[in-house]
C-alpha cells in the first residue's frame, strides 16, 4: 500500500463489522476442521494407486479446500455447521479401508 492509498482504505477498515472474540475463535475452529478433512484426504491419497480414486480424492480434497477459502466469519451456521459435523467426517476418510 502506498502512502496515499491509506486515506482511501481507511473507511473500508470501519465496513468490517463487529466480531466477539469467540466468533474470531470458532471461525478459526471451523478453518481447522476443514483443514483436518483435506489432510485426510491427503493421507489417503498416499495409501492409494487407484488413478480412479486418487482422482475422486483430489476432487473432493479441492472442494474442501475452495470452502475453506470462501467461509466468511459472518457465516455463523455455516460456522456452525462445519464445528459439529467436519471432526465425524475427517475420522471417517481416515478409517482405513
Amino acid at each position: 500500500m502506498v502512502e496515499g492509498d491509506r486515506g482511501r482504505y481507511a473507511g473500508r477498515l470501519n465496513d468490517l463489522g463487529r466480531w466477539s472474540e469467540q466468533d474470531a475463535a470458532d471461525f478459526e475452529s471451523a478453518r481447522a476442521a476443514i483443514g483436518a478433512v483435506i489432510a485426510a484426504y491427503s493421507s489417503r491419497l498416499g495409501q492409494t494407486v487407484d488413478v480412479e480414486e486418487r482422482a475422486a480424492l483430489v476432487a473432493a480434497q479441492q472442494r474442501y479446500a475452495r470452502e475453506r477459502r470462501l467461509l466468511t466469519l459472518d457465516d455463523r451456521e455455516q460456522i456452525e455447521r462445519v464445528m459439529r459435523d467436519y471432526p465425524a467426517l475427517a475420522r471417517e476418510v481416515s478409517e482405513p479401508r
